[in-house]
């Protein structure tokens, strides 16, 4: 392209595709860094009945004064939304889920143990072993339920077949009403110590909680169940209830995300589970959760930083959402804001690389043309019309550049340069002559 057209039309040659590229990269930035967390999650939980949904409704709660909405989906099985997340729904972000569930479901990643669910065993009075639920009829709501999963993991650990037992579905209110009037044997309920229905179930008349035996030797063949100690009036000091200390086992709570959300999402959960699990609970120490050590589901590489007190150094200054915004800015749009300044200032020094291209070329050539003048001797004519031939060449070329008008003097000293040249080779002729 020719030098004075290329000037002519440098704005829109040069500065506007730097400023569509850097529009461009702008949007790339934000699309494939994504700098920015969303401003809503969802929380899939239980039904209404369930404990989730109100650990769902303090987590959504703490959330919203970070900046984050939170719409809260329930389901008709505590379990149904740890599903849909390992099949790759995306409208789910966060469950929570028992350890329980670890070896059916992939596809999703712990950021927290956020406590433990005691798997309560009560039976009728008469019962005062485990081992004697041999032959009797046991609540543990439906297949695929946690309920149900415990039961099997205890039958198989007294070598109970499951043809020796009757397995009902009954649970919650019914499980109560089932085991008051002897429809049901025993209940197995896997739920948290301030549960309604485990503390209906261990407060009934008539009806013992009974310890799970070996329970250390379940908890080693079993990496999702962890044996504990329920001590003697631990449920209720005045009532002495349990009387005696008693073996039980507990399945971890984990607070699970789908992989792809946001760090920052994921950040604002785990410093809500530290505000909401540090107390504590039954058969739970002041500070044991959360945690990530024993987590039964992979654990979230952005959780593994936050256990090592790595995170962004802006969230310890700003709070949750100015904090987002000003990385953005800082780490995104500045630099790219800086880089485009720089490339519209030093834009015009590409016409100038231009033009000195294009001079130094033909200096180049009448430097090669004064080497070969100092050798032609005037008693050679071939030799000095091959010299005056390259130079007008040269000089019809430099006469036909176009240069915009501030890069003149330079082209008039080029010309001046090829004049004498030119006097030389005419002086030496006539010298000759």
């Amino acid at each position: 392209m020719k030098l004075l057209l290329l000037y002519r039309r440098r704005w829109w040659l040069l500065y506007l595709p730097i400023v569509l590229s850097l529009g461009l990269l702008l949007a790339v930035v934000a699309r494939v860094w994504d700098p920015l967390p969303p401003t809503r999650i969802v929380i899939g939980t239980g039904p209404a009945q369930s404990s989730y949904l109100k650990l769902a409704r303090a987590y959504a709660n703490r959330l919203e004064h970070l900046g984050l909405a939170v719409d809260i989906v329930t389901h008709p099985r505590p379990q149904d939304p740890l599903h849909r997340m390992a099949e790759g729904d995306p409208s789910i972000d966060v469950t929570f889920a028992q350890g329980l569930y670890a070896a059916q479901t992939n596809g999703v990643q712990a950021l927290s143990v956020v406590g433990h669910e005691i798997i309560w065993v009560v039976a009728q009075r008469s019962i005062e072993h485990i081992d004697q639920l041999r032959g009797k009829r046991i609540a543990t709501s439906v297949q695929d339920s946690s309920n149900r999963l415990a039961a099997n993991l205890l039958l198989a650990h007294l070598r109970i077949n499951g043809d020796e037992v009757k397995l009902t579905d009954h649970v919650g209110d019914e499980a109560l009403t089932a085991l008051a009037s002897g429809e049901v044997d025993a209940v197995i309920h896997v739920a948290t110590g301030d549960s309604q229905t485990a503390n209906a179930l261990v407060r009934m008349d008539n009806v013992r909680i009974l310890g799970i035996e070996r329970a250390g030797a379940l908890a080693a063949r079993e990496p999702n169940l962890r044996a504990v100690i329920m001590p003697q009036g631990s449920i209720e000091l005045r009532s002495n209830l349990p009387a005696s200390d008693l073996p039980t086992m507990v399945t971890l709570t984990h607070l699970l995300v789908r992989p792809g959300l946001h760090p920052a999402a994921q950040r604002a959960l785990l410093d809500v589970a530290g505000e909401l699990h540090v107390m504590a609970g039954f058969l739970e120490r002041q500070g044991m959760y959360p945690t990530t050590l024993g987590s039964d589901f992979a654990v979230s590489p952005t959780a593994l930083r936050h256990a090592q007190g790595l995170r962004p150094w802006m969230e310890t200054l700003l709070p949750f959402r100015a904090a987002q915004w000003t990385q953005l800015w800082l780490f995104a749009v500045l630099p790219i804001v800086l880089l485009g300044g720089l490339l519209l200032w030093r834009a015009p020094r590409y016409i100038e690389w231009r033009v000195d291209a294009a001079l130094q070329h033909f200096y180049g050539d009448l430097k090669f043309l004064e080497q070969d003048m100092s050798s032609i001797t005037a008693t050679d004519p071939a030799a000095m019309r091959a010299a005056l031939s390259r130079l007008d060449f040269l000089e019809r070329q430099v006469a036909n550049m176009e240069l915009p008008d501030r890069f003149a003097d330079r082209w008039y000293t080029l010309r001046e340069h090829l004049q004498h040249a030119r006097d030389r080779l005419m002086a030496l002729r006539n010298g000759g002559a």
